[in-house]
């Protein structure tokens, strides 16, 4: 149960914000070649940083757990 009482609300919330931050993520990455993520301002480890962040900070479903492990299996040096 979350402070309010109410079971699963911030489980809910959590899995929200973490799908929208997969999902910006996702975006750069596609959006970016390796040579140009590795030239850019945020390298591949920033944003290995932030999914492992998300991993660690947020309540995952299994489908988003698999498409952090994806996004970092792009993200290899």
């Amino acid at each position: 149960m979350d402070s309010g009482g109410q079971p699963g609300r911030l489980g809910a919330w959590s899995s929200q914000a973490a799908h929208s931050d997969i999902l910006h993520i996702k975006s750069v990455i596609q959006r970016s070649s390796a040579e140009d993520l590795n030239e850019s301002r945020l390298p591949p480890a920033y944003w290995r940083k932030r999914l492992q962040e998300i991993m660690q900070s947020h309540q995952l479903s299994k489908s988003q757990s698999e498409e952090i492990d994806r996004l970092l299996a792009t993200l290899k040096d």
